[in-house]
């Protein structure tokens, strides 16, 4: 029986329907052996759990549906990617000016600028845990002129660098100062949207009419997909995305006719050497898309494409590394070592079984969504690249394969601290994939309707696209504030210039003035809590690097630990109290400290008495 395009279809569709079934019923049966050589301690520690087994079931959660399309698409429709026509692909030219949209941009950057004017700076209480990793990181340059060498951190550079950056800008170290540079990131992230979009809809071979349109909604899209908000409430593109938006507006230049290709090659270098020095994670991803990019133009054989990545990498690296000095690399590269090996068994969380965990675990819902997500962008980009009298895009498809892979890679995030808060910042790119496939395929679809001629079209396009920008402005009216942006001057120096006492609650106040009293004569803080931001708000630096104690689970970095504190010997040490409340200042996924620095625990123990208590919080002493 010789199946119709619309039974093929509806066949494909059920069968990766059942295949996204399969994977789900096989996702707890997916399970290595738990594994942990270093000693470290954390919530997946305790649960004898291999956070390795999570990384497995989204390869298998994601593959496997997009292999049966693949397969089936063969069978049934014959098509099938073509590996050499994919590599082999020729740059095709791009109009890269386009008046209509050059204008709408500037409109968007007008809403942006505005709204950013329009500002209320927050007076939110400060988390001492997220927005301390920044305040006590910056203390400590300050106070000993080191990076990696006084401060271990969780995120790489970027933890001292942006609140250093605003301090020496604004010439004010203040909680408030620190908050601004946040601020600016996200600031700098929705201009950099904007750049984005635009790029983006250049490729798209949609008529002139219609990409007024489509780069009205995606520039709303990706503008709406970041907030200021704190840190700890982050939305789809946080601050850590900066270079990854940086990074892919130069690389869709590599996969079209461009007068621009080698000074992209360059730039994208130096965001590469520069976002893995700040962002451990995110700069590894986008060095992992180079370093495979490098092997497609292998394949292709661009050795001088290859030849000034590889010479501009080596200038960069040489200029950062004789910049900050053999020994800050050499600790920077030893912190670096131990996030990539250790990160998820120090603070990592079993991500959520896709559709079952919905309503009975906390974040079930965005756990499912994110995969959904993933999914679809890879459906869509599969659809797209076995089409082969569809070619929707002026640029290479196998641009596409590298976004996609971005995307999975990047929600190693997402696996790693599976909350709702991480999953939903590691969403961010299968969304901008999904959107830009769905608002191509549907303008086309208008497009190819017989009753709209070209003139009529464009002005259909061209009206709809001013009555989306109208809606984008009235949807965020209630950010645009005229008093605000008269006073932004006045505002900005008063925020800056705030006391941090206006950042604390009362009880963190009572606890810093004791500290301060009782350790006037201490030069450094020694601080085993998860109050991050403690040396900070002493105005001294950390007794050892490990200011964020937790990163120190390891056996080996535990020593380390010790060995820095037998030599500081700090007279005083900030400990938990056993009766603090179940929270992340003190129990960070029901896991104190002291549960999880064993070692380091027990020689505090053995060397330090207790001294006073001020609410949930132990002063020990030098015995």
């Amino acid at each position: 029986m010789k199946l119709n395009n619309l039974q093929k279809n509806f066949y494909i569709f059920f069968s990766v329907a059942i295949s996204i079934l399969i994977v789900t019923l096989l996702w707890e049966k997916i399970s290595l052996p738990f594994n942990n050589t270093a000693g470290t301690k954390g919530f997946l520690v305790s649960e004898n759990y291999n956070p390795i087994n999570d990384t497995i079931r989204f390869f298998f959660f994601i593959t496997f549906p997009l292999i049966v399309y693949l397969f089936l698409n063969q069978k049934l429709n014959k098509k099938t990617i073509n590996i050499r026509k994919l590599i082999l692909e020729k740059d095709e030219n791009v109009i890269n000016f386009h008046l209509v949209i050059i204008l709408l941009s500037l409109v968007f950057i007008i809403f942006i600028l505005f709204q950013f004017f329009s500002f209320n700076f927050p007076l939110h209480k400060v988390d001492l845990l997220h927005d301390g990793e920044h305040l006590t990181a910056a203390q400590n340059y300050l106070s000993t002129k080191k990076l990696w060498i006084s401060s271990y951190s969780m995120h790489g550079g970027s933890d001292f660098f942006y609140p250093l950056i605003m301090w020496k800008i604004l010439d004010v170290q203040s909680i408030g100062g620190a908050r601004i540079s946040l601020y600016f990131l996200i600031l700098f992230i929705k201009l950099f949207s904007v750049l984005l979009a635009y790029q983006l809809t250049k490729i798209s071979n949609v008529s002139q009419g219609a990409k007024i349109l489509l780069f009205t909604i995606l520039t709303s899209i990706l503008i709406s997909m970041s907030a200021y908000r704190p840190v700890v409430f982050s939305y789809y593109f946080s601050t850590r995305d900066v270079f990854i938006i940086l990074f892919l507006i130069f690389f869709i230049e590599l996969f079209i006719e461009s007068k621009f290709r080698y000074f992209s090659i360059i730039l994208i270098c130096l965001i590469a050497t520069i976002s893995i020095f700040f962002h451990f994670d995110k700069g590894t991803y986008i060095n992992f898309i180079l370093i495979s990019y490098c092997f497609y133009l292998l394949a292709i054989k661009k050795y001088k494409d290859i030849v000034l990545i590889f010479l501009s990498l080596i200038t960069f690296w040489s200029i950062t590394i004789s910049l900050i000095g053999i020994e800050e690399f050499i600790a920077y590269l030893d912190n670096f070592k131990t996030i990539v090996f250790s990160a998820d068994l120090i603070h990592g969380l079993k991500y959520p079984n896709p559709f079952f965990s919905v309503g009975d675990h906390p974040h079930g819902t965005r756990a499912t969504k994110g995969l959904i997500f993933q999914l679809t962008a890879g459906l869509f980009v599969l659809h797209y690249l076995i089409s082969n009298n569809n070619k929707i895009f002026s640029s290479k498809k196998i641009l596409f394969v590298f976004l996609l892979l971005l995307s999975f890679i990047m929600y190693k995030n997402a696996l790693g601290r599976s909350d709702a808060g991480h999953i939903r910042m590691s969403s961010g790119f299968p969304i901008l994939i999904n959107s830009f496939f769905i608002l191509n395929y549907l303008l086309i679809y208008f497009e190819k309707m017989k009753t709209l001629n070209r003139t009529t079209a464009y002005n259909i396009f061209f009206i709809t696209s001013l009555i989306f920008l109208l809606l984008f402005h009235i949807i965020n009216l209630s950010y645009y504030k005229i008093d605000n942006v008269k006073n932004f001057n006045k505002n900005f120096i008063k925020y800056i210039n705030l006391d941090d006492k206006n950042f604390l609650d009362q009880e963190m106040i009572e606890l810093v003035s004791y500290y301060k009293k009782v350790s006037e004569n201490d030069t450094c803080v020694q601080n085993f809590t998860f109050v991050t931001g403690f040396p900070y708000l002493i105005k001294k630096p950390s007794c050892t690097k490990y200011y964020a104690s937790w990163l120190a689970s390891p056996i080996s970095k535990q020593k380390d630990y010790i060995k820095i504190i037998k030599k500081k010997l700090p007279k005083y040490i900030l400990y938990e109290s056993k009766e603090a409340a179940y929270d992340y200042y003190h129990k960070l996924d029901g896991l104190a400290v002291y549960d999880r620095l064993d070692l380091v625990n027990s020689y505090i123990l053995s060397n330090y008495k207790k001294y006073g208590e001020v609410n949930a919080y132990v002063v020990l002493e030098k015995k």
